[in-house]
């Protein structure tokens, strides 16, 4: 913690709110030990279901683009 603070030109208080703030709004899966001053991380593995879900959901967009491209790429060429 204390060579973050002063990476990060503050205080010791500051910058552990400053990591607290950071670990609240990007849901991490960390804790703060204040007797070491280190911030501690668990890996985090999305269960099946979340994978499926972001894996759907990027293959939908994927398709939705491809189509998009293919229609414009034959009305293109049917205007000609």
């Amino acid at each position: 913690m204390g060579v973050l603070a002063e990476k990060l030109n503050l205080n010791y208080e500051e910058a552990e709110r400053w990591i607290v703030n950071l670990i609240r709004t990007s849901k991490l899966d960390a804790k703060i030990d204040s007797e070491s001053g280190t911030v501690i991380m668990e890996p985090t593995q999305p269960n099946v279901h979340e994978q499926l879900v972001n894996h759907t959901k990027a293959l939908s967009g994927r398709t939705y683009k491809l189509v998009t491209q293919l229609l414009e790429h034959t009305q293109g060429q049917a205007a000609r």
